[in-house]
């Protein structure tokens, strides 16, 4: 029985991730990869720390880190009321398509990249030949048999793209690796075994969203070209400031998956906002995105898993759960922050020595 006090805090719940997720909405031209619409170089010289971390950075991360901090209390809120519970139960009853999902997502992007001659995502030019490794994985995924085999060549073929295009580059797209991994254990009869896929699609996904919100702050230039191309993206809103928001909205989304934190309204809200890119960026977008389309829906449909435990379920006292989500958001700003500075410096001074090598005197 629905009693008023459950009712309100159910409608209060409702409301809180239907305004997150209209703040978002709102946000979502910003979205694209800008690597695929701007004009982007590695020898342009990105931002120092201090430059990065200024008051506009300092006073969004204090917003992120306490709406983590709200969104740790409501995520306690949905797994205990009992229609969270209901839907919970309802949606797992189609754990048995998560396979087929990501089999038939990752078949796509490849047909997809086979046609549009690049490797899983639009930036990334690749050879014919190459193309054509891309259509016969996504023949074999139409097999149980030879899904394993998919898998392995996903995984052969994004170690294939850190020889080309390089790692720094390539970490844009651990989420291949991820579907890789998730493919192969798929069809692994041990469940232990099977269940890591899905914490391996977590932890890709979430860190490439993470790690690509990182480059809005220290390539700013490169997604400035966008919306000075664009500048109804804005919302009139000030252009770094939008941008600057864009990047700690990714940032926080990527981390809630990681810790599968709200995880199936936070799979929900990115699946719109995805959609919405498309409108406005067409073929590219379902090129670039696809993948992780199908990756949003499985994790709609399993939540966390059952087998191993969530990162934020380790603590199980509310105010221990809050400080966790907040402090280690906190560690994973700074450490991406510094990873990602020092690994665009190197490709910086790599850059600007391979040009001054070709230049002749």
């Amino acid at each position: 029985m629905i009693t008023p006090a459950s009712a309100r805090k159910t409608w209060i719940a409702l409301s809180t991730i239907g305004l997150v997720g209209a703040v978002i909405f709102q946000s979502t031209p910003a979205w694209a990869h800008v690597k695929w619409f701007s004009k982007f170089s590695y020898a342009d010289k990105p931002r120092t720390l201090p430059q990065a971390m200024d008051s506009t950075f300092w006073w969004l991360l204090a917003l992120s880190v306490f709406c983590i901090g709200l969104l740790a209390a409501l995520d306690h809120k949905i797994s205990t009321a009992q229609w969270g519970k209901r839907l919970t139960i309802w949606l797992e009853g189609y754990k048995g398509y998560s396979t087929i999902i990501m089999r038939a997502g990752a078949g796509a992007v490849l047909l997809l990249s086979f046609q549009a001659g690049t490797l899983f995502v639009p930036e990334l030019a690749c050879p014919a030949t190459l193309g054509w490794i891309q259509f016969t994985l996504a023949l074999l995924l139409l097999f149980n048999r030879t899904v394993i085999i998919s898998g392995a060549g996903i995984i052969a073929l994004y170690v294939y793209g850190i020889t080309q295009f390089g790692c720094f580059h390539m970490l844009d797209y651990p989420i291949f690796a991820g579907v890789g991994y998730y493919l192969i254990v798929s069809t692994m009869r041990n469940e232990k075994i099977k269940a890591t896929g899905l914490i391996m699609l977590y932890v890709t996904v979430g860190f490439s969203l993470a790690w690509v919100a990182i480059e809005k702050l220290l390539y700013p230039q490169w997604g400035l070209y966008l919306l000075q191309q664009n500048p109804r993206l804005a919302m009139g809103l000030n252009l770094k400031f939008f941008l600057t928001s864009t990047a700690f909205i990714e940032m926080s989304l990527g981390y809630l998956l990681m810790i599968c934190l709200l995880q199936r309204s936070v799979a929900l809200v990115i699946t719109f906002v995805f959609f919405s890119t498309t409108l406005v960026f067409g073929k590219t977008e379902v090129i670039g995105h696809t993948i992780i389309h199908a990756a949003l829906i499985v994790f709609l449909i399993e939540g966390s898993g059952k087998i191993y435990k969530a990162p934020i379920a380790w603590h199980k006292h509310l105010m221990l759960r809050a400080a966790f989500a907040c402090v280690n958001f906190i560690l994973l700003v700074f450490c991406l922050l510094v990873s990602y500075q020092n690994l665009a410096m190197a490709k910086y001074e790599t850059t600007i020595h391979q040009v001054e090598v070709k230049t002749p005197r």
